[in-house]
């Protein structure tokens, strides 16, 4: 898999697990980021009846956020200096296809309302 975010400079390229079925999604990996001691594990759970995803993180920082294209959601990150939440506001979700083998999430986040855009291509 090769993971795109705005918040870091390269992609990542990593091995994972993809499942899915006619009711969900689920992807995951584990990664390690720039001054942790450990890995943190990934998971991206969809409801596609829904539309909703969850990307969950666990290690020695945890977070879950919830992206809804119909509704404004709101996340929580957990740091060693306490619970930051935040909201989002999701502009949409694609799952892969024959015509694209990517899962992505485009949304802004927080007051200053950052925008990002999260990619999982399958290579």
């Amino acid at each position: 898999m090769e993971i795109t975010t705005r918040a870091y400079e390269k992609p990542l390229v990593t091995k994972g697990i993809y499942e899915s079925s006619m009711s969900s999604l689920t992807i995951k990996w584990k990664q390690i980021h720039e001054g942790d001691k450990d890995y943190s594990f990934y998971e991206i759970k969809m409801d596609k009846q829904t539309g909703v995803a969850v990307v969950k993180r666990s290690g020695e920082y945890t977070s879950e956020l919830v992206f809804d294209t119909g509704r404004r959601t709101e996340g929580a990150v957990n740091t060693p200096y306490g619970t930051i939440k935040t909201d989002i506001k999701t502009s949409y979700i694609t799952l892969p296809s024959a015509l694209s083998p990517k899962f992505e999430i485009a949304y802004e986040m927080g007051a200053d309302e950052i925008k990002n855009v999260f990619t999982v291509k399958f290579i």
